[in-house]
């Protein structure tokens, strides 16, 4: 089949047991997901797309057919994708499809001056000089049966990742960064199907060092409980309880429901529904050891906004994206740890120089070009 052939639709088990066979020799296969993430906390997968190197394509209904078949042969294959931290997560959950090896060409055109994130038909336009039609992007993936343009849409985004990995391969061995791009992806999978930790978003605000010892507590405990309550509804967790009335209630500390109602913006439907289990998540907080996560100092938290502008201004010198080098959670992390916070590839490309900038030994300076580091 060439790439210019449609994609085989999946829709029984019949159609499985052939794919399966097709694919089995294969080193390498690419991947793609459709899925809804709107107003849920788990995304709802409604597509599986995968394809090998000749072009043969399939587009898999999950909402017809048990994809669990496919679990030991992509856990068995690399797995080629863009951004695909969701895409190997919804499978690991829905089929316990774990792949061992995978290469990410989001990653990778990250590391060759092409920016991060950076959107599939963007990377597309800019290696290989070709355009996709991204018009499908907001599709109603749940509909059934599904058009022809989806089909071959979601077939289109699963297809040209071949062609664009080669590409993209070319220039990180060119530049010395090939393994790193390996390593990073690599990382991103295995992240991806780890067991997710609650987010404790708010230990990263600029108000969370200024809060007090009690305070830390209740927030942990309350990030946990609407986590938990986002899980059993389906619901993301912030749906549940806004970010700004868990500090409101972290800072009062109700021990009642009269206590809780006293702030007029709470919902009389969420005291009702909720209110006795938000108390009671107050009272645990306060009458137990709670494992709080890194709250970064204020100190800290400025050397990290000075860490940021480093980033931008190395990953410019470097051609990678300074999300890449050093996210806001790495950040704080170096603010608190120094050099000894990276590893891996990071060491290589950053460590000499940012051990150098937090000795003192360069600074920062801002040019008509933005931030340089001399």
């Amino acid at each position: 089949m060439n790439a210019q052939e449609p994609a085989r639709l999946v829709q029984n088990t019949g159609a499985i047991r052939t794919l399966i066979d097709a694919i089995q020799g294969e080193r390498c296969i690419a991947l793609d997901t459709e899925f809804h993430a709107e107003r849920r906390y788990h995304p709802e997968l409604m597509l599986v797309q995968l394809a090998v190197q000749s072009g043969e394509t399939w587009v898999i209904d999950p909402l017809a057919v048990s994809l669990s078949a496919l679990s030991t042969v992509l856990t068995e294959k690399e797995v080629l994708v863009h951004s695909g931290s969701q895409d190997l997560a919804i499978l690991e959950r829905d089929i316990g499809a774990t792949p061992t090896h995978s290469f990410d060409v989001q990653l990778a055109a990250g590391m060759v001056g092409l920016g991060h994130p950076t959107r599939l038909d963007t990377i597309v336009s800019t290696v290989l000089q070709a355009k996709m039609d991204k018009g499908s992007t907001l599709s109603n993936w749940a509909q059934r049966p599904l058009s022809p343009v989806q089909i071959s849409y979601a077939a289109a985004d699963v297809r040209v990742l071949f062609p664009l990995r080669a590409a993209l391969e070319t220039m990180l061995q060119e530049r010395g960064r090939l393994e790193w791009a390996v390593e990073e992806s690599h990382a991103m999978a295995k992240r991806a199907v780890s067991q997710a930790e609650v987010n404790q978003t708010w230990s990263r605000w600029d108000i969370a060092p200024r809060l007090d010892s009690d305070t830390h507590k209740v927030m942990t405990v309350l990030f946990h409980w609407r986590d938990q309550q986002g899980r059993n509804k389906n619901q993301p967790a912030h749906f549940i309880l806004s970010d700004g009335l868990c500090l409101d209630i972290a800072r009062r500390k109700p021990r009642s429901l009269a206590a809780l109602a006293e702030n007029r913006r709470i919902p009389q439907g969420l005291l009702k529904r909720l209110g006795k289990e938000i108390v009671g998540a107050v009272e645990w907080a306060l009458d137990n050891e709670v494992t709080l996560p890194f709250i970064p100092s204020a100190n800290e938290q400025q050397r990290a906004k000075a860490l940021k502008l480093w980033t931008e201004a190395r990953g410019a010198e470097l051609g990678i994206a300074a999300g890449l080098l050093m996210s806001e959670q790495l950040a704080l992390e170096v603010a608190r740890s120094g050099t000894a916070a990276i590893s891996g590839w990071r060491s290589e490309a950053i460590g000499e120089s940012l051990e150098q900038f937090l000795s003192g030994q360069t600074s920062i300076f801002m040019t008509e070009d933005g931030a340089t580091i001399r």
